[in-house]
């Protein structure tokens, strides 16, 4: 078998010290993802820093709802703000080129690193439905979820015209990607773990098989990597439902997922504890390599059950990706 691949999710975020030297100069945050020089930068840190395998595009699952005219903002140790909406008018969806048109810096920045990333694969990504209008709805990022909930039990009519729109804008904005130069695209759905039984069927696997099988029929070569987080034995319904070249685990999910995984020939990517990578220790290469161990037989992507998080050390990711890459199976 080939050595094991690596990277992690948020490689390139508020760890790294060279990334904050840039955010010194754009307190920004969606001002720093449409600067193509700068975003195309950021998402080359970590790679000339740790030699990750692939390239993740620097950029943030909520230019969709920016696209579609709704105020997103970031404020510093809090996270993401939208002007919370309740109907589909209070959004712009009718022309689709000018929705595209407000986030076609993005295609520069991946215009950049089609360029320079070598024998590097490029990531794309998008949010999921549900998840893009978790924030939506809520107005940014949430304890409890009650908005959302309510809305999609209450307003379900509503919920899926909402699913529709951003579904239609998201196709495209991969498609675009796509024709820009990514090799992969994940789909992050943040927030899977918040539905179970009809509404997990509606609103988490309904929309990624659309979007699946719509990538698929646009470009067969481009992969795609699924990102249902939280799903627990969900897990098993998504996988028999939504073609997938990858699946990332977090660290709830049945044993069952690697006999499909194997079955179907679905590489498994994940799926260390971001907690552990911030210990460190002799429990953190002690994690490693079990999970190093325990996907062998299957293909697999070394990376985290979430993002990394901003205060994680850089020693402890340098020895992840030496453990990773110097991994010899038995």
């Amino acid at each position: 078998m080939n050595r094991t691949r690596i990277w992690l999710m948020r490689q390139a975020g508020r760890y790294l010290p060279e990334y904050r030297e840039i955010r010194k100069k754009e307190p920004n945050f969606l001002d720093l993802c449409f600067t193509p020089n700068l975003a195309a930068e950021i998402s080359l840190q970590p790679i000339k820093r740790f030699d990750f395998d692939f390239i993740i595009l620097f950029s943030d699952i909520l230019v969709i709802p920016y696209a579609l005219n709704q105020k997103v903002t970031f404020k510093k140790n809090h996270g993401p703000l939208l002007d919370p909406v309740s109907s589909i008018n209070d959004l712009s969806y009718k022309n689709m080129n000018q929705n595209i048109n407000r986030i076609s810096s993005v295609f520069e920045t991946i215009n950049i690193l089609n360029q320079k990333k070598a024998e590097k694969n490029l990531i794309g990504f998008c949010g999921g439905a549900f998840t893009v209008l978790n924030y939506m709805i809520e107005g940014g990022t949430s304890k409890t979820h009650e908005k959302i909930i309510g809305f999609i039990k209450r307003e379900k009519r509503k919920a899926l015209d909402f699913i529709q729109i951003i579904l239609d804008l998201t196709i495209e904005y991969l498609k675009k990607q796509i024709d820009h130069g990514v090799d992969y695209i994940q789909v992050f759905e943040s927030w899977a773990g918040l539905l179970s039984n009809e509404e997990y069927e509606t609103f988490v696997i309904d929309p990624n098989k659309i979007i699946s099988n719509k990538i698929r029929e646009y470009s067969p070569k481009t992969k795609i990597i699924h990102f249902p987080r939280g799903s627990c034995k969900n897990y098993i319904n998504f996988l028999n439902e939504v073609e997938c070249d990858v699946i990332s685990l977090d660290n709830d999910y049945p044993e069952e997922v690697l006999t499909i995984a194997k079955k179907k020939k679905i590489i498994i990517q994940g799926n260390l504890n971001p907690v552990d990578l911030i210990k460190g220790g002799p429990m953190l290469q002690k994690r490693t390599l079990e999970i190093l161990e325990k996907f062998k037989d299957v293909d697999h992507i070394f990376n985290l059950s979430h993002g990394i998080l901003p205060e994680t050390p850089i020693e402890n990711v340098e020895k992840i990706v030496k453990l990773v890459k110097n991994y010899e199976y038995t």
